[in-house]
């Protein structure tokens, strides 16, 4: 039983060092791995690294080649498109659950984090606004007070990290981002559900002339064919 637990807990180690590489690039889209390599990377046995790529391709962000090796799927941009609506729309329900169910001190955190955001792009700190950003959305993941569409929006943000890389370095986006994130904060503080539910929507989604434009700032090589 302990062997098991030990192996267990190594391809959770191996699974979050792995998912913690799609989020800072070291995994990109069309990068081809195998298990030898990736066990001398995590300095482990190929048996936890093996069931970490299993779970891994469950949830889509890898896709077994045989005999050739584990490979980090492109998407289309069709497919893009697509995962970047449905994310959108988890996140409106994430903001319109914690409008009605936040307490006085997640609201008070929220805020906190906001101001947060506000100084990174006062400063035009990109990386700082990144990590500010992601506390932000993570303080109303907790306050909506559902793990199921946390989960899926974990998964979502996950296959989609290496093409929203970039996103905050097109011009204008960071003060663009943080006017959003205040009509998101004031309506959430408002208990205004479907008023969060939308800014939020707005914030997230990516189309028409904004998408284009993300789309052409994103490497060609990282977008896979229809």
């Amino acid at each position: 039983m302990s062997k098991q637990i030990t192996s267990e807990s190594l391809a959770d180690t191996v699974r979050a060092a792995m998912e913690k590489g799609f989020l800072d690039g070291t995994f990109l889209p069309g990068q081809v791995f195998d298990e030898r390599s990736l066990a001398e990377k995590f300095g482990v046995s190929r048996t936890p690294v093996r069931e970490a790529i299993l779970r891994l391709v469950a949830q889509g962000l890898l896709q077994v080649l045989p005999r050739a090796g584990v490979l980090v799927p492109k998407l289309s941009i069709k497919e893009l498109l697509s995962l970047l609506e449905m994310l959108a729309e988890l996140e409106g329900v994430c903001a319109k659950f914690a409008a009605r169910r936040m307490d006085s001190v997640e609201r008070h955190a929220l805020r906190e984090a906001f101001h947060v955001c506000e100084a990174a792009a006062a400063a035009a700190q990109v990386a700082a606004y990144q990590e500010a950003n992601t506390r932000f959305h993570e303080v109303i993941y907790a306050g909506s007070r559902n793990e199921w569409a946390r989960n899926q929006i974990r998964a979502l943000r996950l296959r989609c990290a290496s093409y929203q890389r970039s996103r905050f370095d097109l011009s204008g986006r960071l003060e663009q981002s943080l006017q959003e994130h205040r009509e998101v904060l004031e309506r959430i503080e408002a208990g205004d559900g479907e008023g969060a539910r939308h800014a939020m929507i707005e914030h997230i989604s990516v189309g028409g002339r904004d998408f284009a434009e993300f789309v052409s700032s994103l490497p060609a090589d990282l977008l896979g064919s229809e």
